[in-house]
């Protein structure tokens, strides 16, 4: 489990800025993966870390200098190591810079970097999954944080829940969805229709807005839903947790988590209860 995440000194390479509300964001994660890792390391012979928006690896907390590590070199540091790493970035500077940072702390991991929008990759990481075989099991955990909703394409997590994984999905429900409103009911504007996977879903909204609920709550159910359509367990948006900004409290996006197996849930809720009783502590 991770009480408090580290800092690091400036390596000077890229280290992209972050608000402080990112510190309660990689907690969960880390302490997902590490849960995650060591409960499956006896059930399964090849457990999977994916990472399909996996950044440069370190952030720096907006108007501060302090560095903490991003969810690439969280799920590194879990002590039962994931069998694989599949990290993902469009952009090649952090990419690049990613791999210098890996390659030099974590030399014995084994690590596949893929560069490019992740929408496009999808072949090439179920490429770098084993194939599963009666007595070789493959379990995979897939960490999903698009910048915006028009990054993520759902046929990507269509395509990627072929293999047994889980999923841990940042919608950015109020940063980007409420915010844009307008944008995004534009008839010509299709990003809401990709990361959905819904061509249709103006028609619900519509009946949504009418009984007085939000955009970005209806993003985040609808997502959901979707999900669940392909077997992932799903009881509604009060299994999600809504992330809010440290200065002012104002709601900025969603973590969904997903999984076909009840026991993942479980670890969810562990997670959710650990990293908050710690953010509190260390936010008093």
């Amino acid at each position: 489990m991770i009480p408090k995440l580290p800092e690091f000194k400036d390596d000077g390479l890229i280290t992209p800025e972050v608000g402080a509300w990112a510190e309660d964001k990689y907690r969960l994660v880390g302490n997902y993966a590490a849960m995650f890792a060591t409960s499956m390391k006896k059930k399964w012979e090849c457990r999977v870390y994916i990472d399909i928006f996996a950044g440069a690896g370190r952030a720096r907390i907006e108007g501060t200098k302090r560095i903490i590590p991003a969810s690439p070199i969280l799920a590194l540091e879990v002590e039962d190591k994931f069998d694989i790493y599949i990290f993902c970035e469009s952009d090649e500077a952090k990419i690049s810079t990613l791999r210098k940072r890996v390659s030099k702390v974590y030399p014995s991991a084994n690590i596949r970097f893929l560069q490019g929008d992740t929408n496009n990759l999808t072949q090439d990481i179920l490429r770098e999954i084993p194939q599963p075989s009666r007595h070789f099991r493959v379990l995979g955990f897939c960490f999903v944080d698009p910048y915006s909703l028009r990054n993520l394409d759902f046929n990507t997590i269509r395509v990627l829940s072929s293999r047994l994984m889980d999923f841990l999905v940042l919608v950015p429900s109020y940063m980007d969805a409420n915010r844009n409103i307008a944008h995004y009911l534009n008839p010509q504007n299709t990003a809401v229709d990709q990361f959905l996977g819904d061509p249709n879903w103006r028609k619900d909204w519509q009946q949504t807005e009418e009984k007085g609920e939000d955009f970005a709550t209806f993003i985040v159910d609808r997502f959901g839903r979707q999900m669940a359509s392909m077997g992932f367990l799903y009881a509604g948006i009060q299994e999600a947790k809504l992330i809010r900004s440290v200065e002012k409290n104002l709601p900025l996006y969603h973590l969904c988590f997903f999984s076909r197996n009840k026991l993942g849930q479980q670890f969810w809720k562990q997670a959710r209860k650990y990293s908050q009783d710690q953010f509190e502590l260390f936010s008093s």
